[in-house]
């Protein structure tokens, strides 16, 4: 053997541990730094949509909008035909302004009501007035009659008006009761006019609602609505997508939730360019995904006779709330890229987001 095969032998030797030791620092570095700042591709662009639907239903006379085009909060998106709606209006504030009448008529009524029932009091005690003094008359003569004093014409006499003031007095009392029954309340009349009230609000809720307008700032989308199109409530007739509240969600696997909290910071490559990255911050980490095979028919469970012996990570959505993402790049449904953690500098991590 040559010196020279003996120098080769003898160095791989002593480079042979150095390298299995490299490649397990390596391995463990690495492994180290998955489960520090975890990594997943299956992540997406994501953001709050609202369905845009009419409240009413109507024809479609203008679309002030067009697909893809960006709206600021209150903007006019579309209008219907209000014609059918302010003439409900008229009409609904026509039966207002008769049921206020109504209740206008009742209260003149009451009051006269209340006067004759106040008149009718009023006779009750002239009459009782009377029946006293009449019985008082007829109770003073009747004893000076045996003795001649007065003559049997003049207690007759009293006697009749005694009696009269007792027919006074009831007829009083009758007239009254009458008069107090007929005095009535105005609760009828005023509640047909509340629900007067109530319908003209609804009409003019209903003709300020046949002008839709942008609930948000956002972007239009799956616009396909033309002037003519006859719309009915809750129907669908585009989306409008929240631009201010732009995050990613990403799916980790079980074994890396224990690296992300709500707070950690994230840096997010989405797929269209991978070079930029953009910061963002957990804030929500999913509690729950169903099964494939989690099915249950009345209550029993449904498991399939052949187990698959190998056990798969189960993946779980993390939120991800960008922090000011460049507006090019915001589309839902867009990949993304994402690692939880820090990551060594922007040109490292766009190379590993590729």
């Amino acid at each position: 053997m040559s010196y020279g095969d003996l120098f080769r032998r003898t160095l791989a030797r002593l480079l042979a541990p150095v390298v299995i030791a490299s490649a397990v620092v390596a391995v463990y570095f690495a492994f180290w730094q998955v489960d520090r700042s975890p990594r997943t591709d299956v992540a997406e662009v994501d953001a709050p949509t609202v369905a845009i639907a009419a409240s009413v239903p109507g024809k479609v006379i203008s679309v002030d909008v067009h697909n893809n085009a960006s709206v600021k909060k209150g903007d006019v998106l579309f209008r219907l035909d209000p014609e059918p709606y302010r003439l409900r209006l008229e009409q609904a504030r026509a039966e207002l302004r008769a049921a206020q009448s109504e209740v206008a008529q009742g209260e003149r009524n009451l009051d006269l009501e209340r006067a004759n029932a106040d008149v009718a009091d009023r006779q009750i005690a002239r009459a009782r007035n009377n029946a006293r003094l009449a019985r008082q008359t007829q109770e003073r003569l009747e004893p000076l009659l045996p003795k001649r004093f007065v003559t049997e014409q003049q207690v007759a006499e009293a006697r009749t008006a005694a009696a009269d003031a007792e027919v006074s007095l009831a007829q009083a009392l009758q007239s009254a009761h009458g008069a107090n029954r007929v005095v009535g309340t105005l609760d009828t009349r005023k509640a047909q006019a509340d629900v007067a009230r109530a319908t003209v609000a609804l009409a003019e809720r209903d003709l300020e609602n046949t002008v839709v307008r942008a609930p948000f700032d956002g972007k239009i989308v799956g616009l396909r609505m033309v002037v003519g199109k006859v719309v009915v409530p809750a129907e669908t007739l585009f989306t409008l997508i929240d631009t201010a509240e732009w995050e990613i969600v990403a799916f980790f696997r079980e074994t890396e939730l224990k690296a992300i909290g709500v707070g950690s910071r994230a840096d997010v490559f989405v797929m269209a360019d991978p070079e930029r990255r953009i910061s963002g911050t957990v804030v929500g980490v999913g509690w729950g995904v169903r099964s494939e095979e989690s099915a249950t028919i009345l209550g029993i469970p449904i498991v399939s006779n052949s187990l698959n012996w190998v056990k798969v990570a189960k993946r779980f959505p993390v939120h991800v709330r960008l922090e000011g993402p460049p507006e090019d790049l915001m589309r839902v449904g867009a990949s993304a890229v994402v690692t939880i953690g820090p990551t060594r500098n922007d040109a490292d991590a766009g190379q590993a987001a590729k």
